[in-house]
């Protein structure tokens, strides 16, 4: 069985450059020694085989119904056939688009009866991607250069493909490592930024994202209620030069368990050794070998704005901590001190000591 690299969503909107930079991707790291699949976007695929979607023959809920279920049964297949690769071999897994683009063609409450129809949740949808890049259309800030004229199954207008950028961006909230890529210098540095990104992925090593401490009080309720809540424990094992860590997400009933092994460097970064979601019976494993951890319980709040995401995370002692790709802080955000460097808002030094095991559910 070969060894999956990294399984990374590239999504975008109309005209964003996907097809190029998959032939870009496959190609460079080709070159590199790994094995470069590409599952396919599903919808280009069934549309150019007669399967559209119109008022008369197939809804659009449905024709994103066939859709999902299309994706699944790929990713599946091409899961399957990593196992009977040898086990020498390195895979990267791309997939021009996944599973949550569905959800920026249907209203909310459809994509609920998507996910129920099918008895999925979006945690898992979420997570089953280590990464995900967004390309932004060309129609925000090239427009210039906005054409339909490489994809037959495209008929958006600027105008239309806009809005269907914010959507389908929207539609990854919550991802925890979603890289938004512009169109604010030329289409071969966005190549490159592409590239990049993936070559950080690879090598385990991460740039942290800025940190601020912020004024809870100044957040309101209405603008919190349009953020994706997720509740987080974080436990923090041993005491070595190494930060291991077991990580359990909730979303609406949902919970996904993780192991991380990582070590931060100065100014910010951080090198990560192991990274992988895990089973409930692996989280609880793990945390049996340890007499004495840390724990850390807090709600984190993720929104994006003009393509930059962030992430709001309210500790159970008060601490309020925004985390963003971006300098940029919105104006409904008040901060207070800016803590990128300040190790003693290290999640692990926020944490506090237990000695007694946490509840399995």
């Amino acid at each position: 069985m070969a060894q999956v690299e990294a399984r990374i969503v590239l999504t975008g909107g109309p005209c964003a450059g996907k097809t190029t930079a998959l032939a870009k991707i496959e190609q460079y790291f080709t070159d590199l020694g790994y094995k470069v699949l590409i599952v396919g976007e599903s919808a280009t695929e069934l549309i150019k085989s007669g399967i559209i979607p119109d008022k008369k023959n197939l809804q659009m809920y449905d024709f994103q119904n066939i859709i999902l279920n299309y994706q699944l049964r790929k990713e599946e297949t091409y899961e399957e056939a990593v196992r009977y690769m040898s086990e020498d071999t390195r895979c990267i897994i791309l997939y021009d688009r996944g599973c949550m683009d569905n959800k920026a063609y249907i209203s909310s409450d459809e994509f609920v009866k998507l996910l129920n129809d099918n008895r999925l949740s979006q945690l898992n949808l979420i997570d089953r991607y280590d990464m995900v890049i967004h390309l932004v259309s060309a129609a925000i800030g090239a427009e210039e250069f906005y054409t339909l004229s490489n994809n037959e199954a495209r008929s958006e207008s600027v105008e239309e493909a806009a809005l269907l950028d914010r959507k389908t961006l929207a539609s990854w909230n919550g991802h925890t490592n979603l890289k938004v890529i512009g169109n604010e210098s030329t289409f071969e540095n966005k190549l490159a930024k592409v590239l990049m990104e993936i070559q950080n992925q690879l090598g385990n090593t991460y740039m942290e994202q800025r940190k601020y401490l912020i004024d809870g009080d100044y957040l309101s309720k209405s603008f919190l209620d349009n953020c994706l809540k997720i509740d987080i424990e974080q436990i923090y094992l041993g005491s070595d030069s190494y930060e291991k860590r077991l990580r359990k997400r909730s979303l609406d009933g949902d919970i996904s368990y993780y192991y991380t092994v990582q070590k931060q460097n100065l100014k910010g970064s951080r090198t990560i050794l192991k990274d992988k979601k895990i089973s409930e019976k692996e989280y609880y494993d793990l945390l049996s070998e340890y007499e004495d951890y840390r724990v850390i319980n807090k709600t984190r709040y993720t929104f994006i704005d003009n393509n930059s995401t962030y992430k709001i995370d309210i500790m159970e002692d008060g601490v309020v901590i925004l985390e963003s790709d971006s300098d940029i802080i919105p104006p409904y955000i008040k901060v207070i001190q800016d803590i990128t460097e300040d190790s003693a808002y290290y999640n692990i030094n926020l944490a506090k000591n237990k000695n007694t095991k946490v509840k399995q559910l």
